[in-house]
């Protein structure tokens, strides 16, 4: 534990020197110089210079306690344990180099028995490490209803600043959770399905609803996205069926309905993700029914552009020509860098099969769930495959999943069903090998590097992956005289963190040891590497690089500012030292005299 202290109480003092001829006081750092540090009350002083030099080290004591304390530091102040067992069964292998950092997921425990999967299931919210190590959990016990379960631990956001915003506990809720604290603020009239995203900038959500209305005499579910305040009161809308959007002549050929009201529906569109740029004010909505996905202006409620099987571009196959559809009922579409957008293509209701495009079984699908990326030609108006990787049929995933790309380049997917087999199979008891939901992390050459596995009945929605981060804040601006650059550590979920740097390819210090960075080398080109590495041992990957870092000392101005430990950096850190310094000559000094005397009191 870190010491932070201005004052050390007259007891301490007493106890450690056990001295009845002296008392010791040592008073604030600020006011040090101008207030004594020793105050001797006997008649005969018997200071030693053993006793000197425990003034000393306790001066000196303060000294770095008080320097390390000013460091950044970012501490768990919550009663989440880091060292729990995981209390859920996965199974983590790894293959290769895999990403360091925390993974956060709802999971969901749908038990099995003679009939089936049991429709209501024992619902958790899970941190964990990378390598396992659980570090936070929450749990519905299994207290959710039957027709609101799903609602339950999904959708999830990392919000930055140990803060997870999840929807449930019960479904119609949603709640920023720390980490830390294991406080939650909550906005019980906030609620959608599938997915949520908070904007900092106006306090708002935005999130998915669905009603029915009779189209053609038909009963049809349609989505609408709607922007709410916090309260719940929806401020925007925008309608998947209004504006001639879409139609009954779009319907999945394979008839896909659901049980609203007790009455069954026609299932038209199923949004299922969200996203909002907020420096554009464009959101983008992916369509789970219609395998397409849509650009549309918030500003102006204007449909932009939809892409897919029922969009407005060409879109074009592994040999370059066109094809029906790139996907087949996706989820978890994002734009990740311009005009590249990823998602998790579930291979469901592949219609291509002419012979037989609507499977109703397992053995019959031949599907492939995979990670997919797909580049779009504004210009042209194409769009293609830029990359892909396919999971293995057994590891198929007929509903949710999820994909993401991390910080290392590396991708990671949830192929999240509970069971690998098509809803409808005649399966009375799984396989010897079953397995539920599989997380799978691959490099950028499709080599997989890390799986989690879960067991048979057990289900992810999407998997939120949160990195540890290192800030710097140097501004790129010149400086005229030797600086120092001050690193922080974020999302350290895992425990406090130590900072590790390397100064234009110098040794590897930490802030701990070795205080922040100091420039001294004038040049417009110094360069730093940094990273944190937590208190479980997660290591931040990749590398942070800083360049550009630019320290112009003029050669007339007779500059000759020296390097000194950035512990020294502050005026009161710099007087305490003098003290100390003081102190100890002092104690020398006068063990010097006390020896002189007694030399001439006893002559030999």
């Amino acid at each position: 534990m870190l010491l932070n202290m201005s004052r050390v109480k007259l007891w301490f003092l007493k106890n450690l020197f056990r001295d009845q001829y002296c008392q010791i006081l040592v008073v604030d750092r600020a006011s040090f110089p101008a207030r004594a540090i020793a105050m001797c009350c006997s008649k005969r002083v018997r200071w030693s210079v053993t006793i000197l030099m425990q003034i000393a080290l306790v001066a000196s004591t303060l000294l770095f306690a008080s320097g390390v304390s000013e460091l950044p530091v970012n501490a768990i102040q919550g009663t989440q344990s880091t060292t729990k067992t995981l209390p859920i069964p996965v199974t983590i292998q790894n293959y290769g180099n895999a990403w360091e950092g925390f993974l956060a997921f709802g999971l969901w425990d749908f038990p099995y028995g003679p009939t089936g999967f049991a429709l209501t299931p024992l619902a958790y919210l899970v941190v964990i490490t990378t390598n396992g190590q659980l570090l936070n959990l929450r749990s519905t016990l299994g207290n959710v209803s039957t027709s609101t379960w799903m609602a339950t631990y999904a959708p999830i956001k990392y919000m930055g600043n140990d803060t997870l915003m999840f929807d449930g506990e019960p479904d119609t809720a949603t709640h920023f959770w720390n980490l830390k604290t294991n406080a939650t603020i909550d906005f019980p009239n906030v609620y959608g399905h599938h997915d949520m995203i908070y904007n900092p900038n106006t306090g708002t959500f935005l999130t998915l609803r669905s009603y029915v209305r009779q189209i053609d005499g038909k009963n049809v579910l349609m989505d609408t996205i709607v922007e709410l305040d916090s309260r719940g009161n929806i401020l925007w809308n925008w309608d998947t069926y209004s504006d001639g959007h879409f139609s009954l002549n779009d319907e999945c050929p394979c008839n896909e309905t659901t049980i609203v009201d007790n009455q069954t529906v026609i299932d038209l569109t199923h949004a299922n993700s969200l996203q909002w740029d907020f420096s554009t004010n464009v959101i983008y909505l992916n369509m789970r029914a219609l395998d397409t996905f849509c650009k549309i202006d918030k500003t102006t409620r204007r449909t932009v552009w939809c892409l897919g099987k029922h969009g407005d571009f060409t879109l074009l196959g592994k040999e370059g020509k066109p094809v029906p559809s790139l996907w087949y009922h996706a989820h978890d579409v994002q734009e990740i860098q311009p005009d590249v957008f990823s998602m998790f293509d579930n291979d469901y209701e592949n219609t291509t099969n002419s012979t037989n495009p609507c499977p109703a079984t397992f053995e019959q699908t031949n599907g492939h769930s995979r990670m997919l990326e797909i580049t779009v030609d504004e210009s042209n108006m194409t769009a293609w495959e830029s990359w892909s990787w396919t999971a293995p049929r057994e590891d198929w995933t007929p509903f949710w999943g999820s994909m993401d790309t991390l910080p290392n380049g590396d991708r990671i997917a949830a192929f999240g069903s509970m069971s690998h087999f098509l809803p409808g199979t005649g399966i009375p008891t799984p396989n010897a090998n079953s397995v539920g939901a599989v997380v799978v992390e691959v490099n950028p050459a499709g080599n997989v590097v890390r799986t989690y596995t879960f067991p048979y009945g057990w289900g992810v929605y999407r998997v939120v992956p949160i990195a540890l981060q290192t800030t710097n804040d140097y501004d790129g601006s010149p400086r005229t005289n030797e600086f120092s650059i001050n690193l922080t550590t974020v999302n350290d979920l895992g425990g406090p963190a130590d900072i590790y740097y390397r100064v234009n390819n110098g040794p590897t210090k930490s802030v701990a040891s070795d205080g922040q960075p100091y420039i001294t080398t004038p040049g417009a080109n110094n360069s730093m590497e940094y990273w944190s590495v937590d208190n479980g041992g997660i290591t931040e990957m990749p590398h942070n690089i800083l360049t550009g870092i630019n320290l112009q000392i003029s050669a007339s101005s007779g500059n000759t500012t020296q390097a000194v430990p950035p512990w020294l950096n502050s005026a009161g850190n710099g007087i305490f030292v003098i003290a100390a310094l003081i102190v100890i000559i002092a104690a020398a000094s006068f063990g010097a005299t006390i020896r002189r005397k007694r030399g001439r009191e006893n002559p030999k």
